[in-house]
């Protein structure tokens, strides 16, 4: 094991040889003891978690209790909103939005009726001479 890689595994795993794999642990220890740089790298990580630890707040048992049972209760009393789906079904389901959507597609079919034109004029100079085919309900079987 060179330094390089001692050093990723401190960074990686912590300072505590013993919460390393124990093929890797046993490396890092022959590392420590034969390179000053290795063990100046472990007593720097070592400063650094002990530090850490001091800085973490110290809470007690009943502080967190309390916290936490105040936490509970508030989301308990919060009112639930609406899913993404039920707002989706309520904008859909009042009649505004619904005749607005109606109007809307209308709108479009009739931009692209217009923009398509009839089938039977393209290409036809002279409407006169075009049949014109007229149908009624009596033409229709029941």
């Amino acid at each position: 094991m060179n330094i390089e890689n001692f050093e990723a595994l401190l960074d990686r795993l912590g300072s505590d040889l013993s919460a390393w794999p124990v093929a890797k642990a046993e490396q890092a220890s022959r590392l420590l003891s034969q390179s000053g740089q290795a063990r100046q790298a472990h007593e720097t990580l070592l400063r650094l978690e002990s530090a850490i630890a001091i800085s973490r707040p110290k809470i007690s048992a009943a502080q967190a209790s309390r916290v936490l049972s105040r936490s509970l209760l508030a989301i308990a009393e919060r009112e639930a909103t609406p899913s993404l789906i039920e707002r989706l079904y309520i904008l859909l389901a009042a009649p505004v939005p619904r005749a607005a959507f109606a109007m809307t597609l209308t709108a479009i079919g009739f931009g692209i009726g217009m923009a398509v034109g009839s089938p039977d004029s393209r290409g036809v100079a002279d409407t006169s001479s075009v049949p014109l085919v007229m149908a009624s309900a009596d033409d229709v079987p029941f």
